[in-house]
């Protein structure tokens, strides 16, 4: 057998055969490797992301090997597993692959290495960055808003002026019944007029200023307080006082023999004071009716020099004329007086014309038991802090405002502190004497007012 004859050993043939040709065919990628298997499934991205609950964006980017679009590897490995077992691959087979891909991909990157930035020479002279501009900005905003603040603090603490036409004392005639105010103040501020009573006559400032009030007046002395204020009540002006005086006519002497219908005398009856009545804080309240049209209060001391008088709610200073009080329509009427301590004579006067005048008069005490504090807001709002006898009271201690119009009386045994944050609107009495306002508009102010003392400021 030559060398040419084959050799068989068993059921192979040993000798020169055919080689076998090596397939050079590349595997295929993961990304084709999942497009194949979904088309192989039938469905489309739009389906597979319904089922799979994985968004398409990231279903293509598997299926394209784009990894660098997916959110990182902790997830690519998850959707790659979830979207293996949605094909029916084997998710460990393709999570492998994934690392043997992305491996090759990461060996075979250059590493890009940015190549350092010469060093230029700094810029000279004055540069405007965004951070400079930014910080101008805002400084000028914060100026601004500094400037505008101050500016409507000024504005606020400036104190409204209010001015009358003509004299503050006015002498009218026999029959006048009332009387026209006016003035001047801040445009839009509401002027307020207050009287005897429980009168109150307001109006509004033209745009120019201007102001008039019609005001009722009687026989007697009328006074009156105005004041000017903005519509919040912060700002208000200080207190104008307006004295009216309407002459009373002297009393005509009875007529010898029976008196005519017409020329019977002024019914009057007093239900107040009592007669030896006694007060404790100074507080005396003259009440009654009467069929006349005008009743006058006027106190005197037991020497019988007329001192003070009051109208309704707050005391005044003493004057020579009787005050006049306003008649309800029933007639009946209803006057508070302030007086000081000692012995006093109440005369109450009720006249008509064309009727003899009826007078009476009572006798009464005024023992003070400690110190009485009349407040009263006149020229507008006012703070109010108060302690009595070195505690603070329950309801001012901690601090109220007594609006304008308003009053509150504070009795205490040996002394009450007062603190006022608007002491030009705040009116005070003491044991019967009016000692007006204590300070400025908008001014705060610390009072201690002692039985038998001065009142003196305090820190």
């Amino acid at each position: 057998m030559t060398a040419r004859h084959h050799i068989r050993v068993g059921g192979r043939r040993l000798g020169r055969e055919r080689a076998t040709p090596i397939d050079a065919t590349a595997a295929p990628l993961l990304g084709e490797v999942l497009r194949v298997a979904r088309e192989r499934k039938g469905v489309d991205l739009y389906r597979a992301e319904r089922d799979t609950k994985i968004r398409v964006k990231h279903l293509e980017a598997l299926e394209v090997g784009a990894w660098s679009e997916l959110p990182g590897a902790v997830y690519t490995k998850g959707f790659l597993r979830n979207y293996a077992l949605y094909l029916g691959l084997d998710p460990d087979e393709i999570i492998g692959k994934w690392r043997l891909e992305t491996s090759v991909t990461r060996r075979t990157e250059a590493v890009a290495v940015k190549p350092p930035r010469p060093l230029s020479e700094p810029r000279r002279g004055l540069t405007f960055s965004r951070g400079i501009l930014v910080a101008a900005m805002v400084s000028l905003a914060i100026v601004a808003f500094a400037g505008y603040v101050a500016f409507q603090v000024v504005r606020f603490n400036e104190v409204p002026a209010l001015s009358l036409d003509g004299p503050p004392v006015v002498q009218l005639g026999l029959n006048a019944e009332s009387h026209r105010l006016s003035g001047d103040t801040v445009a839009g501020f509401t002027v307020t007029v207050t009287g005897a009573g429980d009168l109150l006559r307001t109006t509004e400032a033209d745009l120019a200023g201007g102001w008039s009030l019609e005001v009722p007046v009687v026989r007697g002395r009328n006074d009156f307080t105005v004041t000017a204020a903005a519509a919040d009540q912060l700002r208000s002006s200080p207190p104008l006082t307006v004295i009216i005086t309407v002459p009373v006519p002297p009393t005509a002497a009875p007529a010898s023999g029976p008196a005519s219908p017409s020329s019977a005398p002024v019914q009057l009856v007093l239900t107040g004071p009592a007669e030896a009545a006694n007060s404790t804080d100074g507080r005396i309240v003259v009440a009654g009716t009467s069929d006349g049209s005008s009743v006058t209060v006027v106190a005197r001391p037991a020497s019988g020099e007329p001192v003070a008088s009051a109208e309704p709610g707050r005391s005044v200073e003493p004057a020579a004329l009787p005050m006049a009080v306003t008649l309800a329509a029933d007639g009946s009427f209803s006057q508070t007086l302030s007086l000081a301590e000692g012995s006093w004579r109440i005369v109450v006067n009720a006249s008509r014309p064309g009727a003899a005048s009826t007078e009476q008069a009572r006798t009464v005490t005024v023992e003070l038991a400690g110190v009485s504090v009349l407040i009263e807001a006149i020229g507008g709002p006012t703070y109010l802090e108060i302690s009595v006898d070195g505690e603070r009271s329950e309801d001012w201690g901690a601090g109220h405002i007594l609006r304008r119009g308003e009053s509150v009386t504070i009795s205490g045994e040996r002394t009450v502190f007062v603190r006022a944050g608007n002491s030009g609107a705040t009116f005070f009495t003491v044991n019967g004497r009016s000692l007006g306002a204590l300070g400025g508009p908008g001014e705060v102010e610390n009072w201690i007012f002692e039985k038998g003392q001065p009142p003196r400021r305090s820190l």
